[in-house]
């Protein structure tokens, strides 16, 4: 065994070892690696920068809806529009006669007036024609126009007794127009050609289709009337009597009624 003296000197010697190192150790304890401080503070610009990106999105969603809602709002204005009815023309009776004292008074040229600005918008707002339904009235009147032409081309070839001219355009016209206004004219002109011509049955079936074909029109009491002259060319008094009264008959008060009275007299003087 050792000395006791010698066993008591280390063990000041250890307490006092121990009490010079403990301040150093709380030292090392307490300082911080650079580089867990600066991992530390990257970290916390993650969770600022996290947290600054969230409240983005939430404000870009919010937007997102109020636009959503925006254009909802819209589709509904359109197809309430679409929905609502036309506007209907305002009706002017052009057989009215104005006042006296305006018609007394009125200059012989009007000066433009501003147009009122409920009128502007009015018309401003008024529904525009789709580009195609003007697109087919404009192919209509210029269809019209041609068949006018041709129409003309076809008279005035009967005018100038060039029959065979006339009988090919009338005809051609009554085969590209058939519904055109001048259709019953064109057709009756081809039973006056065959008349002229002295070809009175094709002339009564020339007439005959201007009767049952344009009955409502203009020219089908002449048609009527042309029939029963031909046939009174033809020497047959008894249809002719038929037809002459069917001109009385269907179409009174015209031109046509006159003139059949005054052939039916003659027949009866024959």
């Amino acid at each position: 065994m050792g000395c006791p003296h010698t066993q008591r000197g280390l063990s000041v010697v250890l307490i006092a070892l121990l009490v010079t190192t403990m301040p150093a150790c709380t030292m090392f304890k307490t300082k911080e690696d650079p580089q867990v401080a600066a991992l530390r503070r990257e970290l916390r610009q993650i969770r600022m920068l996290h947290a600054t990106t969230q409240e983005t999105l939430q404000d870009v969603s919010g937007r997102l809806h109020a636009l959503e809602a925006k254009v909802e709002g819209m589709g509904d204005t359109v197809e309430a529009l679409a929905r609502r009815p036309e506007p209907q023309p305002a009706v002017t009776h052009s057989n009215q006669v104005p006042p006296p004292s305006r018609v007394s008074h009125e200059p012989a040229t009007t000066v433009a007036r501003p147009e009122p600005p409920a009128t502007k918008a009015a018309r401003a707002s008024a529904p525009k024609k789709p580009a195609q339904e003007v697109a087919v009235k404009k192919a209509s009147a210029s269809a019209k126009q041609f068949a006018k032409r041709e129409y003309e081309k076809g008279y005035s070839a009967y005018v100038e007794h060039r029959y065979d001219v006339a009988l090919t355009l009338f005809k051609n016209f009554l085969q590209r127009y058939p519904q055109d206004d001048l259709a019953d004219n064109a057709q009756y002109w081809v039973g006056e050609i065959y008349y002229d011509l002295e070809d009175f049955p094709n002339a009564i079936l020339a007439f005959k289709e201007v009767v049952t074909q344009y009955a409502e029109e203009d020219k089908a009491p002449d048609a009527l009337l042309k029939i029963g002259y031909a046939y009174i060319a033809l020497d047959d008094p008894t249809n002719a009597r038929v037809f002459l009264k069917r001109v009385i008959k269907n179409y009174p008060f015209s031109k046509a009624e006159s003139k059949a009275r005054a052939k039916l007299k003659e027949l009866e003087n024959l």
